[in-house]
């Protein structure tokens, strides 16, 4: 896309404006993304290649040539794969869009590219990142030349404001001059090439080479014969001077400046020193004499004395780059530095081509060090060979880096020294003075330093041993440290690890597992809290907690393991396992020991148990040590709280609570007996054992049609269709999604159990009875056109009901139907037109007609779908009735 100011092309989703005339290049051809004529590069290449030596030829602009250029009717539209070379060309091309993109045309200079093969830090030239803003492409002056126009200058930054007094006039400055008082005029006026200002009824006054501080006196000494005037002078417009940048710049020739430009400013308007020039012998030539301009002193030290000022005629040189050396590793500003040459005398050698410096002036040139510890100095030389020399500088003011040289600064770990480490659940985490915390009960003063989910049975010290060079940990009690009960003494170094009760119950859930412990949340505001629980990543330090663990068990709250460190108390242990249960004997605590704290670990001894009588016993004098086991025996058993469930037919219906050895017949007693219109034989028992085991049965089928409809669909052969793979999901979904019953056939008649009391089933916690009302209808469930319950009438069959129902379904499978007594017991039916046989159907039944499993016959478990299918249909029957809990 072309426009008045530049052409835009879109490469790999990226658009890039290029000048009109860097355009040209690319006329002949087309982008398009799906083209696949893999010719394609040849001809952009040839039509490429003619339009060049077009230009070549001296006929840039002809627009003949354009126009066949432009012609694409031949050249095919350039593929996806052309892109990258195309794009890499106009990179190369254009140095600015190089720079746009992140991509330079010369990534390394060859003196970074011969430090970056010697370092592994990636080091620069140091310096020329001054020049980047400034710098003009070199495309810059080729696009004026086609465009018939000037290429625009850098604006160099004029003074604002009045011009100082100390400016130095020169012929062809131009005057601003006033005259106020007696004489009333203005004029500019300019200084001639003498150098005289001349100016109405005064004498010609000399200019050039006085300041406008100078002059102002002078022709105020002037005006002394006009009665009461005064005048005026300021700088009307200054001169341009003409200078000459040659040598390693990136736009050499003659610069128009003017002159309150320094040397500076000349290098940007030349673009900029390119990396293969100096910067710290850069020569400016003024009538036959050389000044040195060096700008380091104004990039390291700030000084501006080296910026001279520009007048007309001046030549700046900018000669290679000189010798170099490199400071890498821990200093503020690493990188490759310039050094001066050494002078060349009758005794000059090779090895003393440049200036040679100290370690110290490399450091200061680099900014300094970055960390003033314990830093080690090595120098990486070159000999005359060719090969590395590596020494360690000792003698910071030794002249021992010369051209080539390599300052490797590697920095040493700090050691820190008269501190301690509080770390973990506490409030004022960090570094404490060892002076300060010379001991457990000193650094942890007050109650206030603990979290508030503090663990108070155990506590760490990591301490690093410098004999066997490895950390050990040390338990304590934080606990009796509070209380005032113990102490120990704290060495330089020490991390104190306070933990958490939440860390200790992840330590429960994940079974001890070192390495999966989780931090503890805490009620500690996270803001005073550590950042990073220490627990967590330690496996040698959770392993020591671990090793350190008891059992709590019994009548306590909180039973499980808990890390202890030794000389815990009893008292101690039972609060963080929630205190003693209402149930709890505090006169017969059984307390198992592995060992016996009192024999020498030299000799071997046998866990043994021992009977602790709170009663007698102050639990705050029993020593509990990692390893024991705690168990406190129950006074007696606790009432669960757990009842059972029994609704319809009976006096008072409702939740009735649960005791060991209660029977159906007491519960039936406890609700008032049943009502004269129940009907017990039709009573339904519900046991939540039976239901969870009925459930997992449906959950079980459901895989396994799963896994069969799997098989049966890589079959090459009788695979199922779209409608037969809906139908197996629809029923294992539904088999996973079933609410079982859990039904158990009993006697539910009280007079039957009076009588029988064999028959009487003793409750479980959770059972749920429902005793129905006398029924007068014959329910008819399943495959039916439209399920009801039908009144009962003596002498109807089977076929009957299910004729009134509408009859069978399409799905309906008539060989399987059966019938369910209102007991619970089932007997099959025989209704079909060749196997029919008449059944006395009590009130009360349901006749349940199962679904057809033929559609279910192309998996292997098809004999299986049928009862399946029967047994989701009696599940649903009364399960309303049995969920109807209205107590």
């Amino acid at each position: 896309m072309q426009s008045g100011l530049c052409t835009v092309w879109v490469l790999t989703g990226l658009a890039v404006c290029t000048s009109n005339a860097r355009a040209q290049d690319f006329l002949p051809m087309q982008i398009a993304p799906w083209s696949k004529d893999t010719r394609n590069v040849a001809r952009v290449t040839r039509a490429r290649a003619e339009w060049q030596g077009g230009a070549q030829q001296g006929q840039p602009n002809d627009p003949a040539r354009a126009a066949a250029a432009r012609k694409t009717n031949d050249l095919t539209p350039l593929t996806p794969q052309d892109y990258e070379p195309l794009l890499a060309d106009l990179l190369a091309r254009d140095e600015t869009l190089a720079r746009m993109m992140g991509h330079s045309a010369s990534a390394l200079s060859a003196t970074e590219e011969s430090y970056a093969g010697r370092v592994a830090d990636p080091l620069v030239q140091f310096g020329y990142d001054l020049f980047e803003n400034f710098a003009v492409p070199a495309t810059q002056a080729h696009d004026a030349q086609v465009d018939g126009e000037a290429s625009p200058a850098p604006q160099a930054a004029l003074p604002a404001g009045a011009v100082q007094d100390n400016f130095v006039l020169s012929a062809g400055d131009r005057l601003n001059i006033t005259f106020r008082g007696q004489r009333r005029d203005q004029g500019i006026y300019t200084i001639t090439t003498d150098g005289l200002l001349i100016l109405d009824d005064l004498p010609p006054v000399s200019a050039a080479g006085r300041t406008i501080g100078q002059l102002r006196e002078a022709l105020a000494a002037s005006a002394d014969s006009l009665y009461n005037t005064d005048i005026y002078v300021s700088l009307e417009s200054v001169r341009q001077v003409n200078i000459l940048v040659v040598g390693n710049v990136r736009k050499p020739g003659r610069q128009t400046l003017t002159v309150f430009h320094t040397a500076l400013d000349a290098l940007m308007q030349a673009g900029g020193i390119d990396k293969n020039g100096s910067l710290r012998q850069i020569k400016l030539v003024r009538d036959g004499r050389t000044t040195m301009v060096d700008l380091y002193g104004l990039l390291i030290h700030g000084s501006s004395g080296m910026d001279l000022a520009l007048r007309d005629g001046d030549r700046l040189i900018v000669p290679p780059l000189g010798p170099t050396i490199a400071v890498a590793g821990g200093v503020k500003r690493p990188g490759i530095y310039e050094i001066l040459p050494s002078l060349k005398g009758m005794k000059h050698t090779p090895e003393k081509s440049s200036e040679f410096l100290s370690m110290q002036e490399a450091l200061d040139m680099a900014g300094g060090l970055v960390s003033p510890g314990n830093n080690r100095f090595m120098k990486l030389g070159l000999h005359r060979n060719g090969q590395e020399t590596v020494e360690t500088i000792t003698d910071p003011f030794t002249p021992a880096l010369n051209d080539g040289s390599i300052l490797m600064v590697a920095r040493a770990d700090d050691k820190r020294a008269g501190l301690v480490e509080l770390v973990g659940h506490t409030r004022q985490p960090g570094l404490h003075p060892l002076s300060s915390s010379k001991t457990l009960a000193a650094l942890l003063s007050d109650r206030s330093m603990f979290g508030a989910d503090i663990y108070p049975l155990i506590g760490a010290i990591e301490r690093w041993d410098d004999e066997r060079m490895a950390r050990i940990f040390l338990d304590f009690p934080p606990i009796l440290v509070a209380q005032g009960q113990y102490d120990q003494e704290l060495k330089d170094g020490d991390i104190v690890h306070l933990f958490s009760r939440s860390q200790m119950m992840a330590l429960q859930k994940q079974k001890f597992n070192p390495a999966s412990i989780e931090p503890a949340a805490g009620s500690v505001d996270e803001t005073d809290m550590d950042p990073e629980d220490t627990v967590t990543g330690d496996p040698a330090l959770s392993a020591f907690l671990a090793e350190r663990t008891i059992s709590v068990r019994g009548a306590v709250r909180d039973s499980g393991v808990w890390p202890v460190a030794t000389g815990t108390t009893l008292d101690s242990v039972l609060a963080v396992a929630g205190g003693l249960s209402l149930e709890a004997n505090t006169s017969n605590i059984e307390v198992t020991r592995t060992h016996d704290a009192s024999i020498p670990d030299t000799e071997s001894s046998i866990p043994f148990r021992t009977a602790v009588n709170m009663n007698d016993t102050d639990p705050k004098t029993v020593a509990i040590n990692p390893g024991d086991t705690v168990r406190v025996k129950q006074k007696f058993r606790k009432a669960e709280g757990q009842s059972v469930t029994i609704i319809g037919e009976v006096n008072n219906p409702g939740k009735y609570d649960l005791v060991p050895g209660d029977t159906l017949r007491d519960l039936f007693a406890r609700a008032g007996g049943i009502t004269d219109q129940a009907y017990p034989d039709g009573a339904i028992f519900s046991r939540e054992s039976e239901r969870k085991a009925e459930e997992e049965r449906f959950r079980a089928a459901a895989r396994e049609m799963e896994r069969a409809l799997a098989t049966a669909m890589h079959k090459e052969k009788d695979a199922p269709d779209m409608t037969q793979i809906a139908m197996v999901q629809d029923l294992a979904a539904e088999l996973r999604n079933v609410e079982a019953v859990g039904r158990i056939t009993v006697e539910a008649d009280p007079t039957v159990l009076e009588v029988q009391p064999e028959l009487d089933i003793l409750l479980e916690p959770g059972d749920r009875i429902y005793v129905p009302r006398r029924p007068l209808t014959v329910r008819v469930e399943g495959e039916v056109l439209s399920p009801a319950a039908l009144q009962f009438r003596n002498g109807k069959n089977p076929r009957d009901y299910i004729a009134e129902a509408g009859g069978p379904s399409h799905f309906a499978d008539q060989d399987r139907a059966f019938v369910l007594y209102p007991d619970g017991s089932a007997q099959p039916l025989f209704i079909s037109a060749w196997n029919h046989k008449a059944s006395m159907i009590p009130p009360g039944s349901t006749i349940v007609v199962p679904r057809d499993p033929k559609p279910f016959d192309f998996i292997e478990s098809a004999r299986d779908i049928s009862q399946i299918l029967s047994n989701l249909a009696v599940t649903g029957i009364f399960l309303d009735d049995i969920m109807d809990d209205d107590d």
